[in-house]
């Protein structure tokens, strides 16, 4: 992610993602997370003054980590491999406390960005080697071309213009950082919903815990 002087819209036509259509992914979700909910709701709340984007309902709060492929696309019997292959990797690691601080303006949105990314980054590695363990290649998406940044959308950019109104406005908010605890990755069907919600919605397909001993 790089970070810009002037801002884009998120809601640009994703290649294959037509609405209504589901895909599987893996995601980091933050149902029992209220301390950062509460967060996210402080920063959206200063950028109410600020026009052109679409806060995040608290309870879409996620952090994605990989996809697998289209729900139209991926065999039950693929997708359950997948899962198990993922369960036993995942297994092995232990679960990760996060630290969200300040956010950060992006080209599309205003995101925070987890600390320690390192062990993020091997929960990624570990979903990418079980889903090539199955499928015999290694995972593609869209959204990691430039590599995996991990981060949690607070708001998405719909309309084009300068960055500065976004810092302005977070800048005078006063908030301390916050812990949340990861215990477990959850593989979701997600959808992208377009006007009028402009959201991501999904549904829990399987949820995979860390240091569950999964085969290991």
């Amino acid at each position: 992610m790089t970070i810009r002087d002037e801002v884009r819209s998120h809601w640009w036509p994703r290649e294959g993602w037509w609405p209504g259509r589901l895909v599987y992914t893996w995601h980091l979700t933050f149902e029992g997370a209220p301390q950062l909910h509460r967060l996210a709701e402080r920063y959206q709340q200063a950028l109410t003054a600020v026009g052109g984007h679409n806060p995040v309902p608290v309870r879409w709060l996620h952090l994605t980590v990989q996809s697998v492929g289209w729900v139209d696309e991926v065999a039950d019997e693929t997708l359950d491999q997948v899962i198990q292959a993922v369960a036993v990797r995942l297994g092995r690691l232990a679960p990760v406390e996060l630290t969200f601080d300040r956010p950060a303006v992006m080209d599309e949105g205003v995101v925070l960005a987890p600390t320690p990314v390192e062990p993020l980054r091997e929960i990624w590695g570990e979903i990418r080697k079980g889903i090539a363990e199955v499928t015999g290649e290694a995972p593609t998406a869209a959204e990691q071309v430039g590599g995996f940044h991990p981060h949690v959308s607070l708001t998405y950019v719909n309309t084009p213009g300068p960055a500065r109104p976004y810092v302005e406005a977070l800048g005078g908010v006063d908030a301390e950082p916050v812990r949340v605890n990861v215990d477990r990755v959850t593989l979701i069907v997600q959808n992208r919903v377009l006007e009028p919600e402009w959201v991501y919605r999904w549904s829990t397909h399987a949820v995979v815990p860390l240091g569950g001993d999964n085969g290991a």
